[in-house]
């Protein structure tokens, strides 16, 4: 299946071959261009973000002559598809020039997709200081840069700050989900939810499992990245911590009908039609609500999400990055793109404020630098946790991240596990049986997986 594409040649020329995406793998050699540019974007839930980059790539692609294709993608689906979409296509020799997107660099670097980048993270880390410590954490492998961070994403809990005013309740002094959820219970009332966070797959609810998980301290490997520790007293407790939360009687009043069945989107349409008092979201949740003109933006603030008993401060604001495939046709075409967009400031200034606090700087003089960032109050809300430096990635804790832990999530196994204590088998047989369809993973990765 194809990516859908946007028809876009440069003026009075007729339009460039459609090129179609293969299924499978081939061995066909990449056709030599010149003067042109196939990028895909990922489309997030943000019309004013996605059209800014969008016209941005037509601007400069005609400014260059080129002829431009843009396929989009969507961008904030849980699951592996458009990595095997891209492994099929560099297999096949016709992959895309250019990628933009939240996928795992970690794991298109280990399927031998993306090319080595450092040179164009040096060059823009000369313009503004180098990348978070976050992104240094989980972007780097085998010493070099396999993307280009093009800006975090903010991402944490934002909350109606009228709603726990009002209840005399300074959200910022909550530090741990169980004290959350106590402040959430009592802003409820009959038509309104304290809790708007799912638990169903999706990037909202793979990202609080593995808050909560290693909140209580538990992993799902241990320190050297070789071996499951899954099947633990401290996941049996952070487990039971979800179990309760969301089937226990003393909490049901905070959650909103139907929120082990939501999406990606429904708690951004929840928050936005005020219905919810927390949720925990890429920052789009506040951006589109003020781009819209919503009220619900003047009664938001930004929370850096909360932690457990033993991991209580640990912050992980993701990135959107720029991804160069092997064997694309118009390398440098997209090196320069990646340089322009990026490596601009005022490009940069122009991009952050297509994106309200959701796009936020992935550089650390960035935050000095950009003049939209310095003026906007929730931007710089999210900054202490977007420089985090805890040294904590909460998918990989205690370990180092890897694509054997991506292939782990693609795959939904502790979705599975979360559904079926949520359906009725214990805890303890759910956390065993994912335990040990985490060791096979592991060890079709090559790891021993357990001793």
């Amino acid at each position: 299946m194809a990516w859908p594409r946007w028809q876009l040649a440069r003026p009075n020329q007729g339009p460039r071959p459609r090129r179609r995406l293969p299924e499978g793998g081939g061995d066909a050699a990449p056709a030599v261009e010149t003067g042109s540019l196939w990028v895909i974007l990922d489309i997030d839930f943000h019309d004013t973000y996605n059209e800014h980059t969008q016209t941005e790539l037509q601007e400069y692609a005609a400014e260059k002559g080129w002829e431009l294709e843009l396929a989009d993608s969507q961008g904030f689906a849980a699951g592996s598809g458009e990595t095997e979409r891209l492994s099929a296509a560099v297999q096949a020799g016709d992959p895309p020039d250019l990628v933009r997107h939240t996928l795992s660099a970690q794991l298109l670097h280990e399927l031998d997709l993306t090319q080595d980048v450092s040179d164009l993270v040096a060059q823009i880390e000369d313009v503004y200081g180098p990348a978070s410590p976050y992104l240094q954490l989980t972007k780097i492998f085998d010493g070099a840069w396999y993307s280009v961070p093009y800006h975090q994403r903010a991402g944490g809990g934002y909350y109606r700050k009228d709603s726990f005013g009002d209840a005399g309740i300074d959200l910022q002094t909550v530090r741990t989900y169980d004290k959350l959820r106590e402040a959430c219970l009592a802003v409820s009332t009959d038509d309104f939810y304290g809790w708007g966070i799912t638990i169903n797959r999706s990037g909202d609810g793979n990202s609080i499992i593995q808050r909560i998980k290693c909140g209580w301290g538990a992993g799902w490997q241990d320190e050297t990245g070789q071996y499951i520790r899954t099947n633990s007293p401290e996941m049996i407790e952070a487990m039971n911590f979800i179990k309760d939360t969301y089937l226990g009687d003393e909490w049901a009043g905070m959650l909103p009908p139907g929120v082990l069945a939501w999406n990606d989107i429904s708690n951004n349409e929840a928050f936005q039609g005020e219905v919810i008092g927390y949720t925990e979201n890429a920052g789009t949740v506040y951006a589109k609500a003020l781009v819209d003109g919503l009220p619900v933006a003047e009664k938001t603030a930004y929370l850096a999400p909360p932690g457990g008993p033993v991991n209580q401060e640990f912050n992980t604001i993701g990135s959107k990055d720029w991804f160069l495939l092997k064997g694309a046709a118009n390398a440098e075409n997209a090196k320069t793109t990646i340089l322009e967009l990026t490596g601009n400031l005022d490009r940069m200034d122009a991009m952050l404020e297509s994106s309200p606090a959701y796009a936020v700087p992935a550089y650390t003089n960035l935050w000095e630098m950009s003049a939209y960032t310095q003026s906007n109050e929730m931007s710089l809300q999210v900054k202490p946790a977007a420089l985090d430096d805890s040294g904590i990635e909460a998918g990989s804790w205690p370990g180092p991240p890897s694509a054997a832990l991506t292939a782990i999530e693609n795959s939904g196994i502790w979705n599975d596990m979360v559904n079926a204590f949520v359906t009725g088998t214990p805890v303890e047989e759910a956390v065993a049986t994912a335990h040990d369809r985490m060791v096979l993973v592991f060890q079709e990765y090559g790891l021993p997986g357990e001793e």
